[in-house]
């Protein structure tokens, strides 16, 4: 039995950025993302048996792969099947992450079951090698492009850097004191399910077509994400709640229903009892988080529960893949 488990990610500054071409027209800028123990969780076990099989537990459905499966039938997991087989093997998938929570779930589902069939291959497929895979499996499944940000947090763990450069784009660990932002983040699901590639491709779509907007916006996010990243690293945690207020308001103007009526009630409430809030991923509804004061937390994660929202327990994590009982972790 092989296990992998790859964290989903919550993102603090510079999304939508991690994407080409804005990663390079708008450098420099930051995606900042953390990665949390809401696990994408791929379970590994030969059948002894002709085929394929798939179990997603999180969408309730069991998956036959065959290589002759229609184009426009193929799942993610067939799609990465088709770039690394695995005869007589049998699957089992999870994912924490609720369903459109903007948590990068499908990204990091797709990281642990491409680790899990890097294994049973034997390929070796370093990390970046199978980032480049996963990015381009799914964008050729959605039919638009697709940023970096959500790999690097299931392949990396922890607090993670996507720097995007005018030579190009690379990844970075940071090191920040991950209890203080624990300590300073309120996470809740909205109860509204999304899609991230619409809103995505439109905010890209207005960018390169020069829509003045939309170019200044992601102009003052790029601008921004750097001052968070150097917030992190040098411990200006109460600096951080400001950034992110400067972030949401250029966010908001990317185009329509990025902050839906739902949203603006709870963050509403949010700024009400202290908090900075900001949507997770593309946003349209989904998760969202509140940064704010440690004394403030517990008020703000009440103040969601109010309002029906569902605040989410996370801890700062890091990936892990283990085979017969014996446990790796990167």
């Amino acid at each position: 039995m092989i296990t992998v488990k790859a964290p989903t990610r919550i993102d603090i500054a510079g999304g939508t950025l991690d994407i080409w071409p804005l990663s390079v027209m708008f450098a420099p800028a930051v995606s900042v993302n953390v990665a949390i123990g809401l696990f994408a969780t791929v379970q590994a076990e030969q059948s002894g048996k002709k085929g394929t099989a798939i179990s997603a537990k999180h969408l309730r459905t069991k998956i036959r792969y065959s290589p002759h499966a229609p184009e426009k039938e193929k799942t993610l997991f067939h799609r990465a099947l088709d770039f690394l087989p695995a005869e007589g093997w049998n699957f089992t998938v999870d994912c924490l992450s609720p369903s459109g929570a903007g948590l990068g779930g499908s990204s990091s589902l797709l990281i642990a079951f491409l680790r899990a069939l890097n294994a049973i291959n034997g390929t070796r497929m370093p990390d970046e090698a199978l980032l480049d895979a996963a990015k381009n499996i799914e964008a050729r499944h959605l039919g638009i492009p697709t940023g970096v940000q959500d790999y690097v947090a299931a392949l990396n763990g922890g607090v993670n850097a996507v720097v995007n450069a005018k030579e190009g784009q690379w990844y970075e660990k940071l090191d920040v004191a991950q209890a203080e932002i624990e300590r300073r983040v309120v996470l809740a699901y909205s109860g509204e399910s999304r899609i991230s590639g619409v809103p995505n491709w439109q905010m890209m779509k207005n960018a390169v077509e020069g829509k003045k907007q939309a170019v200044t916006a992601f102009a003052k996010i790029a601008a921004n994400s750097l001052e968070v990243r150097d917030a992190l690293l040098d411990g200006e945690f109460r600096a951080v709640g400001k950034l992110i207020d400067a972030e949401s308001a250029q966010r908001e103007l990317l185009g329509r229903g990025v902050v839906t009526p739902v949203l603006r009630k709870a963050f509403a409430a949010m700024k009400k009892n202290g908090g900075h809030p900001k949507v997770c991923g593309a946003g349209g509804g989904g998760c969202f988080l509140a940064w704010c004061e440690p004394e403030d937390k517990s008020k703000i994660a009440k103040a969601a529960v109010a309002l029906g929202m569902h605040v989410l327990d996370f801890h700062i994590a890091e990936p892990s893949i283990s085979k017969k009982g014996r446990n790796a972790r990167r």
